[in-house]
């Protein structure tokens, strides 16, 4: 992973993500999941929460891995709702010390620990955890298979992994690839795998039970959200950009806010997730 650009990355679009998702609110930087019942922004990304926890079949008596754990939104939610313990890594100084702060105010530092380590290569012992949760974070993994990999090792016999991200749907085509690297370079993700291409990784390093989920539908209003926010923010932020206000990085994330949505609707990617026990 190339650390330093994703740590630049969030620290200088973090005003973004506290203006349009109000993660001082929700604690969350992901798309949410959106159904008849969680409309709203806000019940839409704690919903994903909800979603994951019960694909992942979470108990009280789990030690969760919370891999690329942002500012801490889902860990301290699983340790609020279940009274699990969990355990937060990220590679981002500044988020780390969000989450821990958060945590304390939520009143469940004693259920919480926020680490800086990279989820590839943890060096926590073998069998540490029950369950391995990665919410839109694995895509930032060069290699997805040095994740799994580790994400095994590190799990307990019969211990689960729950993935939920973005995946490559097709072959593209020179254009196709343009637009998708006009999204993810601007938010620092070096590729996304696959489906078939992460099945295959999860079978050759043992797990089972595999099941996949496509729930593109479900985030689709997230990153209408985000286009529609792009239309908006651009001339502006382009101009703020030139007087000096914001950086080059800040406007590139107003891009792939605009790309994202485009490619997403031209089948480019969908948005899905995988389950799994070791």
């Amino acid at each position: 992973m190339n650390f330093k650009k994703i740590i630049d990355y969030y620290n200088q679009c973090n005003i973004d993500y506290r203006i349009l998702w109000r993660i001082n609110r929700n604690l969350s930087i992901h798309y949410g999941f959106h159904d008849k019942k969680h409309k709203k922004h806000d019940d839409a990304v704690i919903n994903m929460n909800r979603v994951l926890a019960r694909m992942a079949k979470i108990k009280s008596n789990d030690r969760i891995l919370d891999a690329g754990c942002g500012i801490g939104g889902s860990s301290i939610w699983l340790a609020k709702k279940f009274g699990s313990e969990v355990v937060g890594i990220n590679i981002s100084k500044d988020q780390l010390e969000t989450a821990k702060k958060s945590a304390k105010n939520m009143e469940v530092g004693n259920l919480t620990q926020f680490l800086g380590k990279n989820f590839a290569d943890t060096k926590f012992p073998r069998n540490s955890f029950d369950v391995v949760w990665g919410l839109e974070s694995i895509c930032y993994a060069e290699n997805k298979k040095d994740f799994l990999s580790e994400a095994r090792r590190i799990l307990k016999n019969k211990g689960r992994i729950i993935v939920a991200d973005g995946f490559i749907k097709k072959s593209l085509t020179d254009e196709e690839e343009g637009k998708m690297n006009n999204w993810l370079d601007g938010w620092a993700v070096p590729n996304l795998a696959g489906v078939n291409e992460f099945k295959k990784y999860l079978e050759e390093l043992g797990f089972n039970n595999i099941e996949f989920k496509d729930i593109t539908k479900n985030v689709m209003p997230s990153s209408a959200r985000l286009y529609m926010a792009s239309i908006f923010g651009y001339p502006i932020g382009k101009l703020l950009e030139w007087a000096g206000i914001r950086t080059k990085i800040q406007t590139k994330n107003i891009i792939s806010a605009y790309y994202q949505h485009i490619t997403l609707k031209r089948g480019l990617w969908l948005y899905g997730i995988f389950y799994a026990e070791k």
